[in-house]
C-alpha cells in the first residue's frame, strides 16, 4: 500500500547531485543534472557535469547522447538493477521489484526508505544494494553500493 502511495506522488523529473566513490580513484567524482522517468519504460539522466552527457534507457536498451542504436541493458547488470528499482518504485509495480530484489520498505507517507538487495547472481556481482528514500511525495536520496567498494550517493534536489 505504501509503495502505491509513493508511486502516485513522487516527482517524475528531478534535479540531482551525485557523489561517486570509485575504488580505482583517490577522489570522489561529483556529478549533477536531471533525472526523468517517462511512463511506461523510459529513464533519462541528463548530466551537466563533470561532462555533459545524456543517458536514456528505453525498455531494455541504453542510448548514450544522440546514439540511434542502443545497446542491451543486459550487458550492464548494475544498470538493470537501478532501472528496475526506479521503475518499480515510480510505477508502483511491487512484482517488478521482488522479481530481481529482496525488498525492505520502512516508514510511512511522511518518511520512507526502500532497500533493494539483488536476488540473482548476475546482479550480485554488480550490486550489493540500492537504498531509495524520501519524504512524502519527494524522492530524496538514492544510494548504491557495489561489491568492489564503489558507491554512489545521489541527492535529489527540492
Amino acid at each position: 500500500m505504501l509503495l502505491k502511495a509513493i508511486a502516485h506522488t513522487v516527482n517524475r523529473k528531478v534535479r540531482f547531485i551525485e557523489i561517486n566513490h570509485l575504488a580505482s580513484l583517490r577522489r570522489a567524482v561529483r556529478a549533477h543534472g536531471t533525472l526523468e522517468y517517462q511512463r511506461p519504460d523510459t529513464l533519462i539522466m541528463t548530466q551537466s557535469a563533470p561532462r555533459k552527457a545524456v543517458y536514456r534507457i528505453v525498455g531494455n536498451r541504453l542510448f548514450v547522447d544522440h546514439a540511434r542504436r542502443g545497446v542491451p541493458v543486459g550487458r550492464y547488470p548494475g544498470v538493470i538493477a537501478i532501472v528496475s528499482g526506479f521503475e518499480g518504485l515510480l510505477s508502483g509495480d511491487y512484482a517488478l521489484l521482488t522479481h530481481d530484489f529482496h525488498t525492505r520498505l520502512r516508514g510511512d507517507r511522511k518518511a520512507w526508505r526502500l532497500v533493494l538487495r539483488p536476488r540473482l547472481a548476475t546482479l550480485k556481482r554488480a550490486l550489493v544494494s540500492v537504498a531509495i528514500s524520501g519524504h512524502g511525495a519527494r524522492l530524496a536520496r538514492i544510494v548504491t553500493r557495489a561489491p568492489n567498494g564503489d558507491s554512489s550517493d545521489m541527492r535529489i534536489l527540492p
